[in-house]
């Protein structure tokens, strides 16, 4: 690991002294290919920094400390990376200047598209946003909090070469219609740059740095089920066909019937190489019963499934193999129907999470429930992804590794069910879940920007065609979905 200092965005450190930062890198990272590089500033706690890297198991790392870059990047961008938790470990594309880690592999691949960038915020940001899409993971590590933003001009070019075009405007109508401000220069201005583009060998990036491995699996299952017998001695039959037996399968099967009873007789009726753990409850609901089957497990890692998928004999020693050479904590798999091609090629950061096809450890099953405020209703999987984020883990997601999702057309967990907002006289827009989970995992301007969008997006879908009618019927639409999801939130307290 190569060390480079600057300071006012000049390299002080020899033999790069007097070079504008970004050139410092450049020659550095050309001269020694092979090495991570650290770029801080002379000031900083760098042992600190260094002390809450992760193992560099690879080269598609990429750190910076914490700092927020511009909070007006929520009026466009509608993801889990803007609304930082300053307090861990956070997945973010969003980058400081005070202390960076950075491969040279991944700097040296950004010669043709960044190397003639001149401001070193604007530079490591870029190569954060377009990265992460790609495969690198990107963090902010909390041991220096920065605010050093963007400015507007910076802004709304940064939004013309990252975003789609469409994006400028809402930012601009965004400003106008919440701000009272008409950023005109900086908005004519961003037309003259075009959309920049980032190449990566993004397989040699993400090739391990050793081939240790750390033994087998220790892992428990858990799944919810209602109504699909035959779907969930299929998932049982395929477990117990695994490369690698999880330690138990822990099943919590539901049914809303007054004088119901198991519908499981299979269980008893067959040896199985696993221990079964089954509680049947007339309580139904997915987010009660995974979080009662999640405290029953006890294996290192734990299966999150659903009733009604089918895995291969191989499934299990991938998700082994993927781990250990990974080192991560919650991994999501792809889970395709029928037909269905898998578009990823290659690991990334996440912005969902998959309820019934994830991986996660133990550390962060004693820190996560699933959110019973979302019950019946839909969010609680992206919900779940945020709270592993905010407890400083990530959510990586593993496209070789697939699952088949059947689809039952019977049971499960997603029937009709009946809100107490069913007979008002406007329904709320949006659902008062997913209000709930953005007022609740996202920052205030990503609320307004989605507001806007939601706004635009719905006009065409209403009957309501005079405009001054359709924006007074909108707002009462919102105010009565924030109503609820506020109404969520009081109840989760008792």
């Amino acid at each position: 690991m190569i060390s480079l200092v600057h300071h006012n965005d000049l390299a002080i450190s020899q033999p790069y002294e007097g070079l504008s930062i970004i050139d410092a890198i450049y020659k550095c990272a050309l001269k020694n290919p092979d090495e991570y590089l650290i770029i801080h500033k002379q000031d900083v706690d760098v042992k600190a920094f260094k002390e809450m890297l992760p193992e560099l198991s690879h080269k598609a790392y990429f750190f910076s400390n914490y700092n927020h870059t511009n909070e007006d990047l929520g009026y466009v961008e509608d993801s889990p990376f803007i609304n930082v938790n300053k307090k861990v470990k956070y997945p973010t594309w969003m980058k400081g200047t005070s202390i960076v880690c950075i491969h040279s592999k991944l700097v040296n691949s950004t010669v043709n598209s960044h190397s003639s960038f001149k401001n070193y915020l604007y530079w490591l940001n870029s190569i954060g946003k377009m990265s992460q899409t790609l495969g690198v993971l990107n963090y902010q590590i909390p041991t220096v909090l920065q605010n050093q933003h963007l400015n507007t001009a910076q802004l709304y070019k940064f939004v013309k070469q990252h975003y789609k075009t469409r994006w400028v405007f809402i930012l601009l109508f965004c400003h106008l219609w919440y701000e009272k401000r008409f950023p005109f220069l900086a908005f004519i201005k961003s037309f003259y740059h075009s959309a920049n583009y980032l190449k990566l060998d993004v397989d040699s990036l993400q090739k391990p740095n050793t081939k240790k491995v750390n033994g087998s699996l220790s892992y428990d299952v858990v799944i919810p089920t209602m109504g699909r017998t035959n779907y969930l001695k299929d998932v049982l039959l395929d477990l117990n066909n695994q490369n690698i037996l999880p330690e138990s399968v822990i099943i919590i099967e539901q049914n809303a019937g007054i004088e119901a009873t198991s519908d499981l007789y299979f269980i008893r009726e067959k040896h199985w190489d696993f221990k079964i753990i089954h509680e049947f409850t007339l309580i139904t609901g997915a987010c009660r019963a995974r979080n009662r089957a999640l405290a029953l497990s006890t294996a290192e890692w734990v299966l999150l499934f659903d009733d009604d998928v089918r895995v291969e004999k191989k499934f299990s020693s991938q998700v082994s193999d993927f781990l250990n050479k990974r080192h991560v904590a919650s991994v999501s798999f792809s889970c395709l129907q029928e037909g269905e091609t898998e578009k990823s090629h290659n690991f990334l950061q996440w912005p969902a999470f998959g309820s019934g096809c994830s991986i996660v450890h133990q550390n962060v099953i004693k820190k996560c429930q699933f959110d019973m405020a979302l019950e019946h209703g839909y969010g609680e999987d992206v919900d779940y992804g945020m709270q592993i984020r905010n407890a400083g883990y990530d959510v990586i997601y593993a496209p070789e590794i697939q699952l088949l999702h059947l689809k039952a057309p019977v049971g499960g967990f997603r029937k009709p069910h009946i809100f107490p907002w069913q007979d008002d006289d406007i329904q709320p827009k949006p659902s008062p879940q997913i209000m709930y989970h953005r007022r609740k995992n996202y920052t205030q301007k990503q609320l307004l920007g989605y507001k806007l969008t939601l706004f635009i997006k719905f006009y065409k879908d209403y009957s309501i065609k005079n405009p001054i009618s359709y924006y007074n019927y909108f707002k009462k639409a919102w105010s009565n979905s924030l109503y609820w999801s506020q109404k969520f939130e009081e109840d989760a307290k008792v």
